[in-house]
């Protein structure tokens, strides 16, 4: 929620804006996450445009469902609408708007009119990559289970492939190395569902399609399991309708024998019921969700204010810090995008020394951290240990009933270098530098292609982050701005760096 709240707020103020320098020392927006539902959220409101997508969904599901199998349907439909609710506890809202569109393509698809379930494939995509993903998957298995004549199946899967082909290239122009993680918990858990319920189906010809959908789901599982990605346990969220799809193959089998059935119902509803309970649980006790608490930590930044530095904001449960700091002009080093701590942030998911902590710290520009009395996220609980033991090595300077500020020993500013330098002015998609000589810079900013830069080059880092080489002293602008030009570059391999126009003035080497 709190992720959709600001990402909405930023689409309100600014657009189609595609990087946002408040999170992960900038990061790119929208583009390769949803195209659609912010729009959308922008006008219907993020609570109504659920509750609309939930119903819809459940809805949905019910009508292709009845459709293939009848009333051996009716129970899971039913319970399809009870647990698909729990969507909304999860925060997963453009991947529901994205489920809602896909079930709606099936059903096209059922009644065969493919170009409508081209339309909807498209808006599929926009919605929800993930949900586009799974709709692929679903189409594969649907149509090996009807032993589909690939004739007939042409435009489906030309427009399948189209689009696939075409996410891919989203992701090579506007690349990044985050990656989301994949338990072996995770890929156990998928694999023996997918594995138990085509076995129960095997023999059973009238149920054949939903057999190979689990076959194809439970070998994609396997294979982003071992290719790591963006997408990671992302592909699991089928999780949360196990229990309707359990009741499914349990009605096809008429419950036979029932000692199997219900224990696959049991499995089933543990693992659909298990996050849904934890996100109930999270949110009862959830007191960081409102301005109001973080208001007294803002008051005090706002007091020191210095564009020259980041926050790093000890992430809670329901990650509230990266909506309402953002929200207030401070950048911070985190955000929230599971995807986007890996591999920058992963020493805090692992033990944590306080000589790491400050040298991270000091990477990515921050001067200040904050620390909150809110539950920790679990990437957290580390991080917050160190600093409640009075062993970090950093310097409490504010403290509320609630909130703890401190300050880092030494820190290092976003932009380092030979001699002065320091950052004027700090924004969604510019800085402005103040370089005092000639020479090479540290920038703790992202590099994107898409930089542009007043004077002199910009490159890339070993570590995703940039440097900038100046030919003079004096201030720099560093903008985002995307074009054709450099989106091409991006694509065959070729943005290594950008320059200015006096680039004829600076060394080509890193």
């Amino acid at each position: 929620m709190a992720a959709h709240a600001y990402q909405r707020a930023l689409f309100l103020e600014h657009g189609f804006s595609l990087w946002n320098n408040y999170w992960y020392a900038g990061h790119y927006s929208f583009i390769t996450y949803s195209l659609l539902y912010y729009p959308l959220a922008a006008v219907l409101g993020i609570r109504l445009l659920a509750v609309l997508t939930v119903t819809m969904g459940a809805f949905l599901f019910a009508v292709v469902t009845w459709r293939e199998w009848g009333s051996t349907a009716r129970w899971a439909s039913r319970t399809f609408a009870i647990v698909w609710v729990g969507i909304l506890l999860s925060g997963a809202f453009p991947f529901a708007l994205g489920v809602a569109l896909a079930l709606l393509a099936l059903a096209a698809l059922q009644v065969r009119t493919q170009r409508r379930f081209v339309v909807l494939a498209v808006l599929t995509l926009a919605a929800s990559p993930l949900a586009f993903a799974l709709l692929t998957l679903f189409t594969v298995g649907v149509a090996v289970g009807k032993r589909v004549d690939i004739r007939s199946a042409a435009t489906p899967a030309v427009a399948l492939a189209i689009l696939g082909a075409v996410e891919l290239v989203l992701w090579r122009i506007f690349p990044d190395s985050g990656r989301y993680p994949f338990s072996k918990a995770d890929l156990v858990a998928s694999s023996a569902f997918s594995l138990a319920g085509a076995a129960l189906l095997w023999r059973i010809e009238r149920a054949r399609t939903l057999c190979m959908v689990l076959v194809v789901y439970g070998l994609a599982c396997v294979v982003v399991f071992f290719i790591p990605s963006a997408l990671g346990s992302n592909i699991t969220r089928l999780q949360y309708v196990a229990l309707p799809i359990a009741v499914l193959v349990a009605s096809l089998r008429s419950w036979r024998p029932v000692p199997v059935c219900v224990l696959a119902f049991a499995l089933a509803a543990t693992w659909n019921i298990k996050p849904l309970a934890r996100s109930i649980s999270q949110d009862a006790k959830n007191v960081a969700a409102n301005q109001a608490y973080w208001q007294p930590a803002i008051d005090y930044l706002d007091l020191h204010p210095n564009p020259s530095y980041r926050v790093e904001a000890v992430d809670t449960v329901g990650h509230w810090p990266a909506q309402f700091l953002p929200a207030a002009g401070i950048p911070l080093a985190r955000g929230w995008f599971r995807q986007d701590d890996f591999p920058a942030n992963t020493l805090l998911y692992h033990h944590l020394s306080a000589r790491q902590y400050r040298a991270w710290l000091r990477a990515l520009g921050v001067r200040y951290v904050l620390l909150s009395s809110a539950q920790p996220d679990y990437s957290a609980i580390r991080e917050a240990a160190l600093l409640r033991s009075g062993r970090s090595g950093l310097r409490v300077v504010f403290r509320s009933s609630n909130l703890t500020v401190l300050e880092v020993p030494r820190p290092t500013g976003i932009v380092t270098g030979r001699g002065g330098a320091s950052v004027v002015r700090f924004s969604q998609t510019r800085l402005v530098l103040r370089l005092a000589r000639s020479g090479r810079y540290r920038l703790a900013v992202r590099y994107s292609p898409y930089w542009h830069i007043s004077a002199g080059c910009m490159f890339g880092r070993h570590d995703g982050l940039s440097e900038v080489v100046a030919p003079r002293p004096g201030q720099v602008v560093v903008s985002f701005d995307v074009d054709a030009g450099r989106a091409l570059a991006a694509f065959v391999g070729k943005a290594g760096r950008t320059c200015a126009a006096d680039a004829e003035r600076v060394p080509a080497g890193r």
